[in-house]
């Protein structure tokens, strides 16, 4: 290549450069945290999108460690209905740890911006620092997918156009379960805007309102949690002598007798005291009986269902209530909403908000996830075993009932995967159907994978946006551990060098 030839080059490159970096919308870019405790080496940006006139969605996007510029863009939702999805990037799968009551920040080692762009985006309007200009409080499930989708829209062609060459994929858990599948159909229409849309990733979503219903009794009984003689009176008197096979749906909403009702109730509280979103998990909270007083309310809240006289509208704190309250101390910090570009109007962070008057329609989800599907979109629907929010049966069950094929060469065998990091183990289970859908369990964690099992959260959401076989470690080319830890003790380092 001759001199000149090599100019043009370098030029064309500089230019190609300049023009990324231009893009970018700097009024969103984030300059620095109050007490962090290590440099990140990535870029990221807190800002607003308008999806309509009135409702104006906050995300906080965080850069890839690697490559920016060619990984793929993750979006993560977290569910509810409406809570933060700021709770996902704090206590999950985010690059930042809220330690020290609130005050500090360290670094995340399991974070997917490892190997990701990630946009944390807060929905709907009303939920954590999300807003409607008209103080509306009125959501429903489409109103909610409409936003998401007209807010990534702006996203896409005004904040970050630069990423729309990368690979897309929509990612989240619990009720996200509701709001992934009805905002990838959308996208799934929009190849303009959208022309790179690979994959969804649900983790211990609320699939099917019946099949979490009718699973949930013997998922509690067989877990040891409600006793044989009241199990034994509700499957000779309420489900003929079948308790595997019972509607306990309909017995739950009233639809048979009341003593039935009566002690279907009672098996849904037989876990009182257990943290409902691990049964395995320590609780400790200032009163256990406040606490399941409103789980009952809560899990007809999350499966949709309409209950007169609910006893409560609020939500369950988290056993984990120092990671609800560290979040919210931090995010409330004046200097922190500053650097996050947060509207001073603005009401307090919380982690889920009880303000809104939200109506959910899609109790199950066969078909929109058979649509997405068939649109050539890959699926992964991942559980852990110890939920009782969304329990892992439910979601085996939805599968199993999506009319696909089981690929394994011996369908009726139990196939596991690994975690194959430091300590490696059997991670769970996988079920894999024809048509790129795939059912993970994760071996010991809750309703949170990320939180509770970051290390194998951490490689099964990596080898699915790689297309690889689960149990495949994960390529250490980002950041190391050492490097991180190193990068954390930085500020102490300087303070006695007086570097």
């Amino acid at each position: 290549m001759s001199a000149s030839d090599q100019l043009k080059t370098y030029i064309l490159l500089f230019s190609s450069l300049t023009a990324i970096v231009l893009t970018a919308p700097l009024e969103d870019l984030v300059t620095s945290l109050p007490g962090l405790n290590f440099n990140p080496s990535f870029k990221h940006y807190s800002g607003y999108l308008d999806a309509t006139t009135v409702n104006s969605l906050h995300y906080w996007f965080v850069e890839s460690e690697r490559n920016p510029a060619t990984d793929p863009v993750l979006l993560w939702l977290n569910g509810g209905p409406d809570c933060s999805s700021l709770f996902g990037l704090f206590a999950e799968n985010g690059p930042f740890q809220v330690v020290d009551e609130g005050n500090s920040l360290n670094p995340n080692i399991y974070s997917w911006n490892k190997f990701a762009n990630v946009i944390y985006l807060e929905a709907p309007a009303g939920v954590g620092f999300s807003y409607a200009k008209d103080n509306s409080l009125n959501r429903t499930d489409d109103q909610t997918a409409d936003d998401n989708y007209a807010a990534l829209v702006v996203w896409m062609n005004k904040k970050f156009p630069e990423y729309k060459k990368n690979d897309f994929y929509v990612t989240g858990e619990s009720y996200a379960s509701v709001y992934i599948p009805t905002l990838a159909v959308r996208l799934i229409n929009d190849t303009a805007n959208f022309p790179n849309f690979k994959g969804i990733a649900i983790g211990n979503g609320r699939m099917h309102v019946i099949y979490n219903d009718n699973s949930l009794i013997p998922f509690l009984f067989n877990h040891g949690l409600i006793r044989q003689g009241l199990w034994d009176k509700v499957s000779q008197t309420c489900c003929n002598g079948n308790p595997y096979n019972c509607d306990y749906h309909s017995l739950f909403h009233n639809l048979g007798s009341q003593q039935c009702n009566d002690w279907v109730s009672t098996e849904h509280v037989s876990f009182n005291g257990l943290d409902p979103y691990n049964m395995y998990g320590h609780c400790y909270l200032p009163s256990g009986n406040g606490y399941m007083a409103t789980i009952l309310a809560h899990r007809l809240k999350e499966m949709g269902a309409n209950v007169k006289d609910s006893p409560a509208t609020t939500y369950p704190p988290l056993c984990d209530q120092d990671l609800e309250q560290t979040s919210a101390n931090y995010l409330n910090q004046p200097a922190v909403r500053t650097q996050l570009h947060i509207p001073a109007s603005l009401p307090p962070w919380t982690t889920c908000t009880d303000a809104l008057h939200y109506v959910g329609n899609h109790f199950d989800l066969t078909d929109l996830i058979n649509q997405i599907a068939d649109a050539g979109v890959r699926v992964l629907l991942y559980s852990g075993d110890a939920d009782t929010i969304c329990n892992t049966v439910h979601t085996s069950i939805f599968t199993s009932k999506l009319g696909r094929q089981v690929l394994d060469a011996d369908p009726d065998s139990t196939h596991t995967w690994l975690y194959n990091g430091e300590d490696p183990n059997i991670a769970g289970f996988i079920t894999r159907y024809s048509g790129g859908v795939d059912f993970l369990t994760v071996r010991g964690s809750g309703h949170m994978v990320p939180k509770d099992k970051p290390r194998e959260a951490q490689q099964l959401i990596y080898n699915f946006i790689n297309n690889r076989n689960y149990s495949t470690p994960i390529d250490q080319t980002s950041t190391s551990t050492v490097e991180m830890l190193f990068r954390s003790l930085m500020p102490l380092n300087e303070a006695f060098t007086g570097n």
